[in-house]
Formats: C-alpha cells, structure tokens, sequence
C-alpha cells in the first residue's frame, strides 16, 4: 500500500481545480449541443436545446457549489 505523507490535495483547499473543471464542463455543453445541433452558434440552437443547456448548466453549477462548500482547511 502506497502512503503519501505530504499530499497538499487533502490539508489545503483547492479553490481553482473546481472552477477549472466548471469551465471545461460548460465547454462540453456548448460541445455536445453544436454537435446535436449542427451548429456551432448558440443563436440557432432550438429552444429545447436551451432548456436541456440551462438545466445542464444549473447541475453544474449546484455541484460546483457543492465541491466550494466542501473546501474546508484542515
């Protein structure tokens, strides 16, 4: 079994990592929906695909609030 005494990941709270990760999340949305819609523009999505986006967004957004109220020093 492999022990790491110093491993700064658990003793020190990490605000950056989270909001780096609720980028690149929000860059897989507007991924997937270009690609569902044919269209990399937002302005001639559908409306279903800007429900099924803000409803992705809002998950999103609830579990980066989460992970931020997870984030305390140790």
């Amino acid at each position: 079994m492999l022990v790491m005494h110093n491993n700064k990941r658990r003793h020190e709270p990490s605000y950056t990592t989270p909001f780096i990760f609720e980028v690149l999340e929000m860059v897989m949305i507007w991924i997937v929906f270009s690609i569902m819609e044919g269209t990399m523009d937002v302005m001639q999505w559908s409306t279903i695909t800007y429900v099924l986006a803000l409803a992705w967004s809002s998950y999103t957004l609830y579990k980066l609030n989460k992970v931020l109220d997870r984030q305390t020093k140790h």
